[in-house]
């Protein structure tokens, strides 16, 4: 399959505000579009992650699964929010597609060279050994400039709510890093150093695509070392704020792994990222709806904001209780089949770390409405909350409960997380806890609606 470059979004494009009716239609197909995806995407990793853990058994899974860790942190730190004040100003219309990629080019450039030079003195003063040794190395090199362009560019797919392009590019990636991947587990090939060489890889590929599809006539490569310098402040300025949350977020989903490497061992970190990973594929349809209505929502006026949050929050919630209970049903069995016996001890943290799994659904969709409405920092107050409990909690547990003791850990960060999250969200949009969280009889008629616009559709395409 080939993608060709579409026509660069014009600067001076506005947000079109959409009548009450073609809004909810709108969003319900977008959220659909995302959800399918979602699926595919969260489907790719599940496959990757079966073939990780049988090719390179429960500690070259652990091993992976720090370096992927460790880039995606320095990544987060790297792009400097920047990711985030291009959504925002894009949906705000305050400054041009130009503008924006020009100081989204501009930080690239500078993280990667500041990479590039920590690594080399990291490997001098030291020696070349952060998680991973040798040649692995030096893929840090190549990883980080990866994960940052990602982001950048994908940030303007997501500004301009295109949503299919936004979920193709991360489709390829995880094709990519699957066919990969999979090439070498079949030819006897897999180890830790081309696993990783093949995900930075699937990263590099994705950053063409996306690259194509943000257009790449819109690039003024001259202006690019020289951007606005008011913009690029402003981008930070306002991007930071959720960038931090982010960050503090990452640690909050991760920072277990590099304990549990510390007190218990990387084959426990193997058993953890699998317990991991199975569990956040509950998040499959929050994620999506999140993605969708951050812009839809900035994009609206305050009282519809909410109201739209309060909707979108309870029903998620509740799709995924379901799905959370579905999936601890099918998990014993699943677990032993796909990724082997030695992976069973991944059982019992997937259903502890279930209530701050559904917890955390719920906190990224009121996060977005936060988001819209410019209250971004209180994302980072509700994150830094749970980032306190998250290591007090952790350094209390793991050396006494291994790799449960991290999911418990991690369980009660994401409530605490929700429950500051649900303070602010009141604070703000003046409704009830309530609204957000318990499922109202009349949201069948959503229901219904949903169902009619599927129907409709299909019964359309056969005519």
């Amino acid at each position: 399959m080939t993608l060709q470059s579409p026509d660069p979004i014009p600067a001076d494009a506005q947000v079109e505000q959409q009548p009450a009716a073609s809004g909810r239609r709108g969003l319900l197909f977008n959220v659909n579009l995302v959800f399918i995806a979602q699926v595919v995407i969260y489907g790719l990793a599940f496959c990757l992650r079966v073939v990780l853990a049988r090719g390179l058994g429960d500690e070259g899974l652990g091993t992976y699964s720090l370096f992927f860790v460790a880039v995606l942190v320095a990544g987060a730190i790297a792009n400097l929010g920047v990711g985030l004040g291009n959504i925002y100003f894009l949906n705000k219309a305050q400054y041009s597609y130009e503008e924006l990629l020009s100081g989204s080019i501009f930080v690239f450039g500078a993280s990667s060279l500041a990479a590039l030079a920590f690594l080399v003195a990291y490997a001098i003063v030291l020696e070349p050994d952060l998680f991973v040794s040798g040649r692995s190395y030096w893929l840090y090199a190549m990883a980080l400039p990866a994960v940052v362009a990602y982001v950048l560019l994908t940030s303007f797919l997501h500004g301009r709510s295109r949503f299919a392009a936004l979920g193709g590019v991360a489709v390829a990636q995880g094709i990519i890093g699957v066919g990969l991947v999979g090439i070498l587990y079949v030819l006897d090939e897999l180890d830790v150093f081309s696993a990783l060489a093949a995900w930075v890889a699937s990263f590099l590929l994705a950053d063409i695509v996306a690259l194509l599809l943000v257009g790449l006539n819109s690039i003024d490569f001259q202006r690019a070392p020289r951007p606005r310098w008011n913009v690029l402040r402003d981008q930070i300025r306002y991007g930071a704020q959720g960038q931090v949350a982010n960050l503090a977020q990452l640690f909050n989903y991760r920072l277990d792994q590099f304990l549990v490497a510390a007190f218990v061992s990387r084959a426990g970190v193997g058993h953890y990222t699998v317990a991991v990973g199975l569990s956040e594929s509950v998040w499959w349809l929050s994620s999506s709806v999140a993605l969708v209505l951050m812009p839809r929502l900035t994009e609206m006026d305050p009282e519809r904001a909410a109201e739209m949050t309060s909707l979108a929050c309870r029903n998620t919630v509740l799709a995924s209780v379901v799905a959370a209970i579905a999936l601890i049903a099918v998990s014993p069995i699943a677990i032993d089949i796909l990724f082997g016996d030695e992976f069973s001890a991944a059982q019992t943290p997937l259903i502890l770390l279930m209530p701050g799994i559904i917890a955390a659904c719920a906190t990224r969709i009121l996060g977005s409405y936060l988001f819209s409405q410019g209250r971004l920092i209180y994302n980072t107050y509700a994150t830094f909350i749970a980032l306190g409990l998250t290591i007090v909690l952790d350094l209390a547990l793991i050396p006494s409960s291994g790799v449960n003791g991290a999911a418990i850990a991690s369980s009660i960060a994401y409530i605490a997380s929700l429950g500051a999250t649900l303070y602010w969200y009141r604070q703000v949009s003046g409704r009830r806890i309530g609204e957000a969280l318990v499922v109202r009889p009349g949201d069948a008629r959503h229901y219904l609606d949903a169902w009619k616009s599927v129907t409709g559709r299909l019964s359309f395409r056969k005519g």
